[in-house]
């Protein structure tokens, strides 16, 4: 029976992440937790959660721009291990908390002012400036500690990637490229702790199921969702990603 359950959760979390590119972990994790535990789930979702993502990256890969991946790469890389070192000492809910209200902020933001936000799909340049790549390496390093402090990397990529108006594709590459770098890190971290045990696998094995089945679901539904529909379905995760955010904030307190 628990398997079930946990291909099933997998199932949800793959078709999300297929579609919008992030937000599998918002799915996945609070179920797997009630189920087998906070610490068994978190490792499961770093090691099946990276299957997830080699998978999607895969179907985007030609939507893939190394030039802006590049240097969110560089940032993410050095802010992990800063973010795992400050995880002991600096307090987790008022962080989770305020990014909560920042992709809410947003969101409202989006709404309110319409049309004038709407942004179109920008083309990949052959050089980026010195401001942008530097942007972008921000950007990274502020999602690198997150994810290493908080596993809540995501919400700086959403942010930048919709504010730079990326087509989806590209979205969802770049944001699996740092995804899959974050996640190995992970999963290391956690070997060296002793934290992947016989039945963290047998759960990882059980997920892989409802990952595939999600994943093709996912796809299918993918193909009939246009650039501008994508954008709307984004909107809506940002908003409940950062109410999730909130309550995982709350609960935390």
């Amino acid at each position: 029976m628990t398997g079930l359950v946990i291909a099933l959760i997998f199932a949800v979390g793959a078709m999300v992440q297929t579609i919008a590119g992030f937000g599998s972990a918002l799915v996945i994790m609070p179920m797997l937790t009630y189920f087998i535990g906070i610490q068994s789930a978190s490792t499961v979702m770093a090691i099946a959660g990276a299957a997830v993502t080699v998978a999607v990256l895969h179907q985007n890969r030609k939507g893939l721009r190394w030039a802006e991946a590049a240097p969110i790469l560089i940032g993410s890389c050095t802010g992990i291990p800063l973010g795992t070192l400050a995880l002991e000492r600096l307090p987790a809910a008022p962080v989770v908390g305020l990014l909560g209200v920042v992709l809410l902020a947003y969101a409202l933001l989006r709404i309110t002012l319409g049309k004038r936000l709407a942004l179109k799909p920008i083309e990949p340049q052959e050089k980026a400036s010195w401001a942008g790549w530097f942007a972008s390496v921000v950007v990274g390093l502020l999602a690198g500690l997150l994810g290493g402090a908080y596993a809540t990397d995501g919400p700086p990529l959403v942010i930048f990637g919709a504010v730079k108006g990326w087509p989806k594709e590209s979205f969802r590459s770049i944001l699996q490229a740092v995804f899959l770098v974050d996640g190995v890190l992970i999963i290391v971290c956690h070997g060296a702790g002793g934290l992947v045990s016989g039945d963290v696998i047998t759960y990882s094995v059980y997920g892989i199921p409802g990952m595939l089945a999600g994943l093709v679901f996912g796809t299918w539904l993918d193909r009939r969702i246009s650039h501008e529909l994508f954008h709307k379905v984004l909107l809506v995760f940002v908003v409940l990603l950062g109410i999730a955010l909130i309550g995982r904030a709350a609960f935390m307190g």
